[in-house]
């Protein structure tokens, strides 16, 4: 249990109420750039840059980015439901879910319209639909990459990044996005990740191994204490 404690810690060294606080920080900032029917200058440069590339990318791009669709959920829920770690699990379905429908609720409220309507020759390269602001599949991708990076060794951190930074481009690449829509996704994702972070659950399969293992090891002892004839303090006879 200690190391699986000081594995955690290890993962980052900011405060979950911190990083609370910034990623909110970040999703006003990026909603109020986003106002307006126009994409900013160094947003149309971006966007192009990345929507650009060469379209023999197109399948890495689209496989890269199912990572930030429903279907990541569903197979990390099946994965920890195999390997019986359902505090894991119920961690992510809580910041999956909450991303989930953060990313929705904002694009219901404060969405913006996608890049086809606000630059001329762009074209879905994926289905979208409803608004652009902010990505959903960005939202969800944050979400659980921070989760599922949370309990994995240090060494494979990296991977996490590479999940985030792909699903991230992916997304623009395939021009249903526009890049503070990727921003706006990546707030809500870190925000549901750092909420979470302060629910404790109870870990059923870890502790039940735990008492058994103690269980078990209380029996041998008590079984090698009760072989031994209790020793007879021969000065208080005496003095009795």
């Amino acid at each position: 249990m200690s190391k699986h404690k000081t594995r955690r810690l290890k993962y980052t060294n900011i405060h979950p109420s911190k990083q609370l606080a910034i990623a909110v920080l970040l999703l006003v900032l990026a909603t109020v750039a986003s106002r307006g029917d126009e994409m900013r200058a160094w947003e149309v440069f971006v966007f192009q840059a990345i929507y650009g590339l060469h379209d023999s990318l197109f399948p890495i791009f689209y496989i890269v980015t199912q990572l930030g669709s429903i279907y990541i959920l569903g197979i990390l829920l099946a994965l920890y439901m195999i390997k019986r770690s359902y505090h894991i699990l119920l961690h992510v379905v809580m910041n999956g879910t909450l991303a989930y429908l953060m990313a929705g609720f904002m694009k219901d409220i404060w969405g913006r319209a996608r890049p086809d309507e606000l630059l001329a020759g762009v074209v879905h390269l994926d289905y979208a639909r409803g608004a652009g602001f902010p990505s959903g599949h960005m939202a969800l991708a944050v979400a659980l990459a921070l989760t599922v990076g949370h309990y994995v060794p240090k060494k494979y951190h990296w991977l996490i990044a590479v999940w985030i930074l792909g699903v991230g481009l992916s997304r623009i690449y395939l021009g249903v996005h526009a890049p503070l829509d990727i921003i706006g996704g990546f707030a809500i994702g870190w925000g549901s990740y750092a909420l979470f972070r302060h629910v404790k659950l109870y870990d059923i399969h870890r502790r039940s191994k735990s008492d058994k293992l103690t269980t078990k090891t209380t029996g041998k002892n008590f079984q090698r204490n009760g072989s031994k004839k209790p020793r007879v303090n021969q000065r208080k006879l005496r003095t009795s």
